[in-house]
């Protein structure tokens, strides 16, 4: 019997792309908002619907069959199409809207505080921001009606269209009190960030590559506090509970009023950035306005002494 495309078929074919996108079932499940069975439950109900497997079975990784890889191109191109004609009519209907994905830390603690700025040079332009930490390339962008995204890490996403990176510089810092009632030799309470970036490869990520360089601060014993935003995690410094790798962009206002101070030397990690995506190259529209203020506005104080890197790149892998 053929096989006709009906209400269930098309959402099991959603499924099928978060799936392939996300790499992996339990990422599947935590951006569709449900279970990693039920993810699991919903592939085998479309493979048992189309007769034939999609997935290669026996391996770790996601892998497609070439009945996958044919089904998953055609699924991406289908809802991307969707979802930009969905956008198109959004904004025919009303005014425009800027839709920026933002890494959570940077979105409340950097970007919101300056949005008056852009808001006032752009007063057609309605924006709405997302705090959000998962991989972004352009087809979910359209998917999702995100028109700039920013994303923290040592690489971009994979697939991603990067407009242009910011290099910030990160280094650990405390409130003084911790500071001053430091015991020498004793504990030191390490605050993380347990999900800088998705593809981080353990919970300790950023502060291992900090430790792997320049050591645990102040030689001392290491007990760990984790959080799943570096937010959470600075706020926890803010309250006397440890010492956070800061940021330079978000920890500057505090460094300034003296609520944060340097724990240790003036020593910086380089090497991470935040990289901000489009759809395409180069950005048009509403994008474009936005992401030439972005760029000015990450320049100037305070922040990195770096200008953004602009380099035109096409698509990053």
């Amino acid at each position: 019997m053929p096989v006709r495309l009906d209400a269930r078929l098309a959402g099991d074919l959603f499924f099928f792309r978060v799936l392939v996108e996300a790499g992996g079932f339990a990422r599947a499940g935590d951006r569709l908002a449900v279970t990693q069975s039920a993810v699991t439950q919903r592939i085998q109900r479309l493979e048992r619907r189309l007769g034939y497997p999609l997935l290669e079975r026996g391996t770790r990784e996601i892998r497609l069959t070439a009945a996958g890889q044919d089904l998953f191109a055609a699924a991406r191109s289908g809802f991307d199409g969707m979802g930009e004609a969905l956008l198109r009519g959004e904004r025919r209907e009303g005014r425009a809207t800027l839709r920026i994905s933002c890494v959570p830390s940077l979105a409340s603690e950097w970007l919101a505080p300056r949005l008056k700025a852009f808001s006032d040079t752009h007063p057609d332009i309605d924006v709405a921001v997302f705090g959000e930490t998962h991989d972004l390339d352009p087809g979910r962008m359209a998917q999702s009606g995100i028109d700039v995204a920013i994303r923290y890490g040592p690489a971009p996403p994979p697939g991603a269209t990067v407009v242009f990176d910011h290099p910030e510089p990160v280094y650990p810092v405390c409130a003084p009190a911790y500071r001053d009632a430091a015991d020498p030799g004793g504990a030191v309470v390490l605050l993380h960030d347990a999900t800088p970036w998705e593809a981080a490869a353990s919970v300790s990520e950023e502060w291992d590559r900090w430790i792997r360089v320049h050591g645990a601060p102040w030689g001392g014993r290491v007990q760990n506090l984790y959080f799943n935003l570096a937010q959470l995690a600075l706020r926890a410094s803010l309250g006397g509970s440890g010492i956070a790798l800061g940021r330079s962009l978000i920890v500057a206002p505090y460094r300034a009023d003296g609520r944060l101070v340097p724990a240790g030397d003036e020593a910086v990690m380089n090497g991470l950035r935040y990289f901000v995506l489009v759809r395409a190259l180069p950005p048009a529209g509403l994008a474009a306005a936005f992401v030439d203020w972005l760029g000015r506005t990450m320049a100037g104080p305070p922040g990195s002494p770096e200008a953004p890197r602009r380099d035109g790149a096409a698509e990053c892998r």
